[in-house]
């Protein structure tokens, strides 16, 4: 590797291998400033925290100097959909263009790929599965498909969603999988995968397998991901949140829910007679039912914090006598599967599941509270449908993050955090500090700007006029607006809000403008209608129509979203994406601030406003041709004194002062859009 920074050089040089292999390709100075950075961090064993504004081409960089390295590299993104871009897209155009082969594996987690073993299993005559029609024949179809799969990743059934309920019969989880014993073992699907990341150069995974394979490394000692000198982690602004995702306790209604149907069926099936399987199951169901029923009673809605014996808005009897019974169902099925638990290995392993369900409901719900120290917090979620969950986690990531990342050497794996935002200054203190890394003294932080010229290409927009952010007239006048802006431009305009009952209401207001017709017959989307693949689709294709379309989201919507060209030149931001300070995650962060002797909305609800509020502004210009309108739907930016702080976060668009300008600027959006499109037909 002594000439790594020279081979990173002439790779993206103008006359390089990259610029040869791919058409179109232009020497970005941002992009080789990262690249190298990488490239000394992988020669001297250091570590790498790079933000990368929009545009920089960060994935080529990191790519790049890791291959020409040599080494074994783990690389994780945030979603599937990323890790399958990087895999099939990003790697093979790295690979060809610098003439250097690369054995990469995509790997998933094991609820992604088909058990042979659970398919046969739930199509044998006579279970539950088929007595439903439909579960039946969607198990066909998917037998099918078992037939020719080589890779066995169930993404590959379109008819399949995550909410399919043939998704639990034909996958497994790492307690109801039968392991060497399984007659399907030497077919299983898991098992090839994870073989063929042992065996590569490069193992393609997300954010959430890379801390389960933390959990399972902790709690039972197997390791899934194989050892390598560079750990990659795109998209890292994401792991501090998937992080206490994963490193957090709980239990849900769903899980015993699913409990209660194994129970049935594997009692049934190998231990038939030894036990009331049937009404073990139910009273498992009614129990869950009943702690489900607490919530309708409190009319308690999303997390309730639980900081005493008993959550927030709940009574202490009822809460006592619910989770009393929940309790005793619990231990009634141990007690049965214990007894017969020697007849299948399936039973074996629904004893490990009870046992660890068991295990997480004592710590977490009977008696008094839960042992809880300043680093952890303890809540519970309600759903719509009576469905819960108790949780139990840690504020942050970092006891978990700085264990890992190792202190510096020639010899040390190297770690590189890169993402379009992870922080406000040149230390990016809100991604280190989360995770452990800001003391760290081998940990590197870089920041490389966008390349594109913002002041040219963007306008901002925030209306003076507008009621406050917590007036009930303001999503409906600001809706007033959208329909007219986005009239005028013919659709192409994305409404993010800060929560999901806001898209209902914002566009509820916007089809009534439609339907009374005070603005143009757009189409109005919203989250929810469809899948969000179908509805960017659709929102893109409505770009050829006359009217065009807006979409309202929020959300997964504010990051990751890539509409490039003129399918979307208006972006609106309703309100400033502060975190709720009734959420107990929040609260609890905040009072670990203030007993820090910190300010909880300066050093807390401030930056992740911040950093909230760059992400969703990113939509707008994705690259160096695109134009638009970003506007704040916030009047608080001009009036509050934190305003200018959240400003100067975002690109240094040009102002729009009043509705003459905003106006001005949608027509010249418009003129810029025909006499481009005329130009590309003579």
């Amino acid at each position: 590797m002594i000439d790594l920074a020279q081979g990173v050089a002439a790779a993206f040089a103008a006359q390089g291998p990259l610029a040869a292999g791919r058409p179109g390709h232009r020497p970005r100075p941002g992009q080789l400033q990262m690249a190298l950075a990488v490239a000394q961090a992988l020669q001297a064993g250091e570590h790498l925290a790079v933000e990368a504004g929009t545009g920089v081409g960060k994935t080529f960089a990191y790519l790049v100097p890791v291959l020409l390295s040599g080494q074994r590299a783990l690389l994780s993104t945030a979603t599937q959909a990323l890790q399958e871009q990087l895999f099939t897209r990003d790697i093979p155009a790295v690979s060809r263009a610098l003439g250097l082969p690369v054995r990469a594996a995509l790997l998933k987690g094991r609820s992604n790929y088909l058990c042979l073993h659970r398919l046969e299993l739930a199509r044998t005559a006579g279970s539950s599965a088929q007595r439903d029609p439909t579960v039946a024949s969607g198990l066909e179809q998917v037998q099918r498909w078992a037939r020719v799969t080589r890779s066995g990743d169930v993404g590959e059934l379109g008819m399949l969603d995550e909410r399919s309920p043939l998704r639990p019969l034909i996958t497994s989880t790492r307690h109801n999988c039968v392991g060497a014993s399984c007659p399907q073992a030497s077919h299983c699907h898991v098992n090839l995968a994870r073989r063929q990341a042992r065996e590569a150069d490069w193992v393609v995974i997300n954010h959430h397998l890379f801390f389960a394979d933390q959990v399972i490394r902790e709690a039972e000692a197997v390791d899934w991901l194989p050892e390598t000198g560079v750990v990659v982690l795109d998209e890292a602004h994401q792991l501090n949140d998937t992080g206490i995702q994963l490193l957090s306790q709980s239990i849900s209604s769903d899980n015993l829910r699913d409990l209660a149907r194994e129970l049935g069926v594997q009692g049934s099936a190998w231990a038939r007679g030894m036990r009331p399987w049937g009404h073990l199951a139910l009273s498992l169901e009614q129990a869950c039912r009943a702690v489900g029923f607490l919530n309708r009673e409190a009319g308690t809605q999303g997390r309730s914090r639980w900081t005493d014996s008993t959550p927030e808005g709940l009574a202490p009897a009822a809460w006592l006598l619910a989770v009393s019974g929940l309790d005793l169902a619990l231990t009634a099925a141990l007690e049965a599967v214990s007894a017969t638990a020697q007849s299948a290995a399936e039973l074996a392993r629904l004893l490990d599941r009870i046992k660890a369900l068991q295990a997480t409901w004592s710590l977490l719900a009977p008696g008094g509270p839960s042992p809880l120290d300043a680093a952890n917090v303890r809540w519970m979620e309600w759903g719509t449908d009576r469905s819960w969950r108790m949780v139990r986690a840690p504020l942050n990531s970092a006891a978990r993050v700085s264990h890992l990342v190792p202190q510096a050497g020639p010899s040390a794996r190297s770690w590189i955090f890169a993402s379009a935002t992870l922080g406000h200054d040149d230390a990016l203190n809100w991604f280190t500090r989360s995770l452990g890394l800001a003391d760290h003294r081998t940990v590197r932080t870089l920041r490389v700007a966008s390349p594109f010229d913002h002041g040219d290409q963007a306008a901002l927009y925030v209306p003076h006029d507008l009621p406050e952010p917590a007036d009930a007239t303001h999503t409906p006048e600001l809706a007033v607006r959208v329909a007219q802006w986005a009239s005028r431009l013919g659709g192409r305009t994305l409404v993010l809000t800060t929560t999901l009952r806001a898209v209902a209401r914002m566009a509820e207001a916007l089809n009534e403008q439609v339907l009374q017709g005070r603005c143009a017959p757009m189409a109005v989307l919203a989250q929810g209608q469809l899948s969000r693949a179908a509805l960017l689709a659709r929102f893109q294709a409505a770009g050829s129509s006359p009217h065009g379309a807006i979409l309202v989201a929020s959300a997964s919507f504010w990051e990751g979203v890539d509409l490039p060209g003129d399918s979307l030149q208006l972006l609106v931001i309703d309100k400033l994406p502060f975190p709720s300070p009734d959420d107990p995650l929040t609260a609890a962060r905040a009072e670990h601030l203030e007993a820090q002797g910190l300010k909880a909305f300066n050093d807390g609800y401030l930056p992740e406003a911040a950093m909230a509020l760059k992400q969703g502004a990113g939509r707008l210009i994705r690259t160096e041709t695109d134009q638009g309108v970003l506007v704040i739907g916030d009047r608080r930016l001009l009036t509050r004194s934190y305003g200018n702080q959240l400003l100067t976060c975002l690109p240094p668009m040009r102002r729009l002062t009043d509705d003459a300008d905003m106006n001005a600027a949608l027509d010249a959006l418009v003129l810029t859009r025909s006499s481009t499109k005329d130009r590309s037909c003579s």
